[in-house]
């Protein structure tokens, strides 16, 4: 009995390759990119664990703004009655060179801000971490005071009628460009929850320029503050 593999001259025929599914490409694909994605994610977290916690701007949502808004001990007695959105005037600022006073990245690098540790800070793209990040202060944690409605004025520090408000720092120089959707994003949503938590009326959220005394904003200040409340 001849074995059929050399019927002919001996010679063992090629063997025929076995299509690949397109489907289980795609599949395996999105496994890998979902892994290296959410491995990313926890190691951008670590990196916020010295001044409290943070989210990726892509898992943004309320219930994940929630969670770290939320705290396991009551919130100060004298309550938060106001929220203050500020402008960092340094695109690559972060929770901790704003609690030290560092400019890392502003239009002008050698200016010296005083510190300031704000309950919250939305992180840009130019910040080493991810455009949207969300970082908790530990002005929060500890339902401390954060950063003053003076700021970067010190006058009013002591004569402020909002030292309580929760502050909320973007880093963004808005004369240079403006905040990002993702920014955009985990502003609504942080604002939002504080509103509900707090009981804060949309009359009670200001930005920065909009303090007594404050400067006149500029065109930019301006456009981000009709942006944010037609989103409110």
């Amino acid at each position: 009995m001849v074995d059929r593999i050399s019927v002919t001259d001996g010679r063992i025929p090629p063997k025929r390759k076995i299509p690949v599914s397109q489907k289980r490409v795609a599949v395996v694909l999105a496994s890998l990119v979902g892994t290296m994605t959410v491995s990313a994610a926890v190691l951008l977290v670590m990196e916020g664990g010295a001044l409290g916690t943070a989210m990726p701007g892509w898992a943004i949502n309320q219930s994940n703004v929630a969670a770290m808004v939320d705290l396991d001990k009551p919130l100060r007695p004298e309550g938060w009655n106001f929220i203050i959105i500020y402008e960092s005037g340094d695109l690559a600022a972060r929770a901790d060179s704003l609690a030290d006073g560092r400019v890392t990245g502003g239009s002008s690098p050698t200016t010296v801000r005083p510190q300031a540790n704000f309950h919250f800070v939305i992180d840009s793209a130019q910040s080493g971490t991810m455009d949207g990040l969300l970082e908790t202060g530990t002005s929060w944690t500890d339902q401390k005071l954060g950063a003053y409605a003076g700021w970067l004025d010190s006058r009013s520090h002591t004569i402020s009628l909002y030292q309580d408000a929760v502050g909320v720092c973007l880093a963004a120089d808005l004369g240079r460009e403006p905040i990002s959707e993702a920014q955009h994003q985990t502003l609504l949503q942080l604002v939002k929850v504080l509103q509900q938590r707090n009981h804060i009326p949309p009359e009670c959220i200001r930005f920065q320029w909009e303090l007594p005394d404050a400067p006149l904003p500029t065109p930019a200040q301006q456009a981000l503050a009709r942006r944010f409340r037609a989103s409110l």
